[in-house]
């Protein structure tokens, strides 16, 4: 099955992931937390490991978006996990975060989440989770054209998901 985690910016979609997965060896995959004054960074969820994401200066080696500006080899980095994860699980949760404005534009977890769409709609015992902004939402969902999915509110994930 395929989730949706919608919300706005800084409504702790990301934040309530992190407390959803804290005691769970089933999920693999990205989050990309947001910490107040500090820059953005993935975090490996099979691994628990952090990298940053964020650029402080525009350059070939970077990718932006608006005014944020990010690595490329971060990006590089989060689909080796996010793929390494589809091989590696024939069973559980895979979470994406985020589909946003890159996605849209093929870029960013753009070829990992075709991947992970692909692999979910094929099999009753793997689940993608999809955390995407309420303004994108209906871009994502007919980019990828998401259909079965799962609406679910940030805030019901320890009640949806088991």
């Amino acid at each position: 099955m395929i989730y949706i985690i919608s919300g706005n910016i800084g409504e702790g979609k990301s934040y309530n992931l992190l407390e959803w997965i804290r005691h769970r060896t089933d999920v693999s995959g990205i989050l990309s937390p947001r910490l107040v004054y500090e820059d953005r960074y993935f975090f490996d969820i099979g691994n628990r490991d952090v990298f940053n994401m964020q650029a402080h200066q525009v350059d070939n080696n970077t990718i932006s978006v608006g005014r944020y500006h990010f690595l490329k080899s971060a990006f590089k980095r989060a689909n080796t996990v996010i793929q390494r994860s589809l091989s590696q699980n024939e069973a559980g949760y895979l979470i994406i975060d985020e589909l946003g404005k890159l996605e849209l534009r093929s870029e960013g977890l753009h070829e990992s989440a075709l991947l992970a769409i692909e692999k979910t709609i094929h099999s009753r015992v793997f689940h993608l989770i999809l955390v995407v902004r309420t303004s994108l939402l209906e871009k994502v969902i007919t980019k990828y054209a998401l259909d079965p999915y799962e609406l679910i509110d940030k805030d019901q994930l320890f009640d949806k998901l088991i």
